[in-house]
């Protein structure tokens, strides 16, 4: 097993409001080694980027992290104050958040965004910052580096612009980066490229979390993916075995709904209903008011996240606990 640079153990946040305590993530642990790309997956509203967020110490009022241990290569993220975490923010772990034209600063030219990154964590010259800003935009794929160190974002692609995140977030050389659905809204030629960048990323010993909803992302860059339903997760396995033996029919669902070149059927099948609303969780298993599989139990109990294998684990009746090899 690899060094772990990253463990969350029974991780829980919730945001508290009139309408009652809103679960964003429950019960959720993970964790991601040393040059290792883990992905999270599921629909829009079932935990992802809350799960991001907290390991970033960014979860503000009326959320919180409840309780649950975040390390980082051993540290407790969980119990540092503001200013501590803002002292590996960007230095020891860096996000790239979703939409890099309102993550970007648009009255900034993109080069000193960056450059300001190196500037906050280490004493060096402006000069040694601007060298290291363009020497960064250049191993990202940025052409004409110079050029583009003072445009704006508003002159840059999508493309263009996200790779200035990913250079914002790579500068300091962090050992973990996150990236948020990376390549939305990308064509395919550029999410190629994005994708490409990540996994030489981690074949350089950084840790990448990536969080998606496109599951052909998610098959070419992840080495190990949880699958997450209404703020748990529900299935756990390595890219290979999620995709060759998926056990929950949720993670059946997201797969079954997938469009394929093989397929013969013209019409894409999709997973009834919609995601439940945190703040009022169904009783039991959070899916079974989708599932096509559910029994008596599961609109009474809660399932537990079981192993089902060597590195497998599932939250669902239908499985059954088996011991790892």
């Amino acid at each position: 097993m690899t060094q772990s640079t990253l463990e969350v153990s029974h991780l829980y946040t919730s945001f508290f409001s009139e309408r009652g305590e809103i679960k964003a993530v429950q019960d959720v642990s993970m964790r991601i080694g040393k040059g290792q790309v883990v992905g999270v997956v599921g629909e829009s509203g079932c935990g992802k980027s809350m799960v991001a967020r907290s390991i970033m110490g960014l979860i503000k009022k009326p959320g919180k992290i409840v309780s649950g241990s975040i390390l980082l290569d051993g540290q407790e993220l969980t119990s540092l104050g503001e200013n501590e975490l803002c002292k590996i923010r960007g230095k020891d772990v860096s996000m790239v958040f979703q939409e890099p034209m309102t993550s970007l600063n648009p009255t900034m030219r993109v080069g000193l965004q960056v450059q300001e990154v190196v500037s906050i964590h280490e004493n060096v010259s402006k000069e040694e910052a601007r060298q290291r800003t363009l020497a960064i935009l250049s191993a990202v794929g940025i052409p004409e580096v110079k050029e583009r160190y003072n445009a704006y974002p508003h002159e840059l692609s999508g493309g263009l612009r996200q790779r200035v995140m990913i250079a914002m977030a790579m500068v300091m050389r962090p050992r973990l980066l996150i990236a948020d659905e990376p390549t939305t809204a990308l064509d395919a030629t550029v999410e190629a490229q994005i994708i490409a960048l990540l996994r030489q990323l981690a074949d350089n010993g950084t840790s990448v979390l990536i969080i998606s909803h496109n599951l052909g992302v998610i098959a070419q860059l992840a080495d190990h993916v949880y699958v997450m339903y209404a703020g748990h997760v529900v299935e756990s396995a390595s890219v290979f075995e999620l995709f060759d033996n998926p056990l929950h029919p949720y993670t059946l669902g997201l797969l079954r709904a997938v469009s394929s070149l093989r397929s013969q059927s013209k019409v894409l099948q999709t997973i009834p209903g919609i995601v439940p609303n945190l703040a009022h969780l169904p009783v039991g298993c959070s899916f079974a008011p989708r599932c096509d599989k559910c029994m008596a139990r599961c609109t009474s109990t809660q399932p537990e996240l079981v192993a089902v294998g060597s590195g497998h684990e599932v939250r669902c009746h239908l499985t059954k606990r088996v011991d790892a090899q």
